[in-house]
């Protein structure tokens, strides 16, 4: 089990953000406040603007500047899912979609104390390794589950891999 450290700095940044759920569920756990997000389609940068209109949107983070961005606590990523989903053409690593290496850079810089991730359980078999060995290479520890949507109450299955990583630095 991890046990939380309130410890500075503050705050949850986003990454992928989509419609920010994934930033509901951190802050309901962690009890931070959102401090900057990251996406680039219009559905969900209305939705994030009118809910968190005060936060800034960093925009397409392949082209952030990490060293300048505000350290956080957490980091949120609920990255792009079609690289990984049996729904799609199962690139993995190879598509083009896959935002991995950029969510790692960021992390190598911006050294959170956690890393809350979310994606298709597809992950596990297409990609995951160099997820898990990307963290621990960077001194994280972590444990990850899938979790369908049924056990939530939804009524489809919907299964997705959750990731919670903490820095061992």
């Amino acid at each position: 089990m991890i046990e939380l450290d309130l410890s500075e700095p503050e705050g949850i940044g986003s990454l992928c953000t989509g419609y920010g759920g994934l930033d509901l569920a951190a802050i309901s756990v962690f009890g931070d406040k959102l401090k900057w997000w990251s996406d680039i389609d219009p559905g969900p940068i209305k939705v994030m603007s009118h809910h968190h209109p005060d936060v800034p949107n960093l925009g397409d983070l392949r082209e952030v500047d990490w060293t300048k961005v505000p350290k956080v606590r957490i980091v949120t990523a609920g990255y792009p899912c079609q690289p990984f989903s049996n729904a799609g053409k199962r690139l993995g690593t190879e598509d083009p979609r896959h935002l991995w290496p950029w969510i790692s850079d960021a992390l190598g810089v911006l050294r959170p104390r956690y890393v809350v991730l979310e994606n298709v359980a597809g992950h596990l078999r297409r990609g995951f390794d160099v997820v898990s060995a990307d963290l621990s290479a960077m001194g994280y520890r972590f444990a990850w589950g899938v979790v369908s949507a049924s056990e939530a109450g939804a009524p489809h299955l919907r299964k997705r891999l959750f990731v919670v990583a903490e820095n061992t630095d």
